[in-house]
């Protein structure tokens, strides 16, 4: 494989675009103020506000591959970490949970190579 980097981080934006979705499909369905059924107010306004950091995310990959490794890694664990409060709090959805620990075990274990390769300039995605 020619570049192992910018095909892990093609990767990551792929999932971040699939998040970026899934929070603009709630957000169209239910508009911005949605209170996902009664969570806190940090925890609604954070979800709402993953539709447009995911979405940025993707873009921070493709074109400024550090700012985006960089930000794609934030949002994961404290996505995570959200998750699990609400989770213990409210119960968890069992299979977005696990997508989305699979997802910060997978940043966490490639983020190093992602971030290495952008020291020379000439190897971009």
């Amino acid at each position: 494989m020619k570049n192992p980097a910018g095909v892990i981080r093609v990767l990551y934006a792929v999932c971040m675009a699939g998040a970026a979705w899934n929070h603009a499909r709630a957000v169209f369905q239910h508009g911005l103020g949605w209170d996902y059924g009664g969570v806190p107010p940090f925890v609604s306004a954070f979800w709402t506000s993953l539709t447009f950091l995911d979405a940025l995310a993707v873009v921070l990959l493709l074109a400024r591959p550090r700012a985006g490794v960089a930000l794609t890694a934030l949002i994961i664990v404290c996505d995570v970490i959200v998750n699990t409060c609400v989770g213990l709090a409210y119960g968890f959805d069992a299979a977005s949970f696990a997508a989305q620990c699979v997802f910060l075990v997978f940043v966490l274990g490639t983020v190093q190579l992602t971030w290495a390769p952008q020291l020379n300039p000439a190897r971009r995605l």
